[in-house]
């Protein structure tokens, strides 16, 4: 239970940018403000090994990793500030209750409090909206736990298994990292695969010297990339299964090419539509909340200084990475902090200078295959040329960094607990 007796920091989104915020914020102000993490999930997403476990089979299951361990309701060991000691207290660790994990969706918000989907709500001084990015409409905000996600992934691994001419549609770094992974992973080689993007570039919010690499590669592994075409999608969606005959796959400016099983790495939106109740101006046409250099929300009327937003639901003008987020972590944290000291020192708020995020240029660790993968960054003023560094040679992992994530994230787990 959330200790009352103090106000709460309210962070909504348990991705890698809400643990982030979470991780920066605890040690500044466990004092006097309870942190309390909502996230709709039962488990822990390592999002990054998602497209891999379409097309790998054995350690789906470690993809997903608990919030606390078993027989505990304090998820406060999974974040990295409680397991490590702050400095400014002289090595002592914080206290093991610093920390609240809610398991529900938030609905709704209003000015004091966030509505949770059982109809209970959970007041907040702050609020950080670090939802990401998901299914649109209603199920965008529905979780899901452990067992539901193992079993998709099978049903997933099993159409795989069964197809032989593979469909996937999307050029960004999802889908790339699929179909390389499919031509790269022996039992999957031998399938053809065809990648469908809507635009002329792969990967077309980076540089082109990122789309000239991963062509090529897809080309050297077999892939058939056809660009520049938008795929019409039936009403009520592509077959589930696989089929058994091939079937066409049109595209709206006519033309269509042929498979047995559609994979859509597309759709996904921005999941914003809680604040909608609060703050309806800023969530601008696409979904994406508009936001300050501060990361406080941007509105038509003043009124919330106390609600930030960051990550792949903001507009921040940065790429959508992990890495800008983790940065703009740093900032909310900082800014919280810079707040709560005014509020000591009977500073008023809008005398305040606010730290800023400031954009960098986008970059991406992309992985194009089994035994391939890269580091990318755009130009940038300074260097006109993009930055190009390949990974050695057998660096790669096959899990794709989910036990690295474990011992990060659940350092009380052992190799027999990744069916936890």
């Amino acid at each position: 239970m959330v200790d009352m007796s103090k106000p709460n920091v309210v962070v909504i989104g348990g991705s890698y940018v809400g643990c982030k915020v979470v991780d920066e914020i605890t040690p500044r102000v466990y004092k006097t403000h309870n942190v309390v993490l909502i996230e709709k999930n039962s488990h822990f997403r390592h999002l990054f090994a998602f497209p891999r476990i379409h097309a790998v089979t054995g350690f789906e299951q470690k993809a997903f990793i608990p919030y606390n361990p078993p027989g505990s309701n304090n998820g406060s060991a999974f974040l990295a500030s409680v397991n490590a000691p702050i400095e400014e207290t002289n090595n002592t660790q914080l206290p093991s209750d610093s920390i609240q994990i809610i398991h529900e969706a938030a609905t709704s918000i209003i000015p004091d409090k966030v509505i949770l989907g059982a109809g209970t709500s959970i007041p907040y001084d702050f609020l950080v909206l670090a939802t990401g990015t998901g299914r649109p409409g209603p199920e965008g905000l529905v979780g899901q736990d452990k067992k539901t996600g193992v079993e998709i992934s099978r049903f997933h691994q099993e159409n795989v298994k069964k197809a032989r001419n593979i469909v996937i549609v999307g050029g960004g770094a999802y889908g790339i990292q699929l179909a390389t992974d499919l031509k790269t992973h022996e039992p999957t080689k031998s399938k053809k695969v065809t990648l469908i993007h809507s635009r002329p570039h792969l990967l077309n919010r980076f540089h082109e010297g990122l789309h000239e690499i991963a062509l090529n590669r897809c080309k050297e592994l077999g892939i058939d990339v056809v660009l520049d075409k938008r795929v019409v999608i039936p009403q009520g969606g592509f077959p589930l299964h696989t089929t058994e005959e091939d079937f066409d796959i049109e595209f709206v400016a006519g033309g269509s090419v042929r498979g047995d099983l559609v994979i859509l790495c597309t759709g996904s939106v921005p999941l914003s539509s809680p604040l909608l109740s609060l703050a309806p101006s800023a969530v601008d046409k696409h979904g994406f909340i508009r936001v300050k250099p501060t990361l406080q929300i941007d509105t038509d009327t003043p009124g919330f200084p106390n609600v930030f937003a960051l990550g792949d639901v903001a507009e921040t003008g940065a790429h959508k990475a992990a890495r800008p987020a983790v940065v703009q972590a740093a900032v909310v944290a900082r800014n919280i902090e810079k707040i709560l000291q005014a509020r000591i020192g009977g500073q008023a708020e809008p005398e305040l200078v606010l730290d800023e995020y400031k954009p960098d240029q986008a970059g991406i660790h992309l992985s194009l295959g089994l035994n391939a993968s890269l580091k990318f960054r755009n130009p940038t003023p300074e260097n006109p040329s993009p930055m190009i560094s390949w990974d050695k040679p057998g660096s790669q992992k096959l899990d794709a960094g989910c036990a690295k994530m474990w011992t990060m994230r659940a350092p009380w787990a052992g190799k027999d607990s990744y069916n936890l």
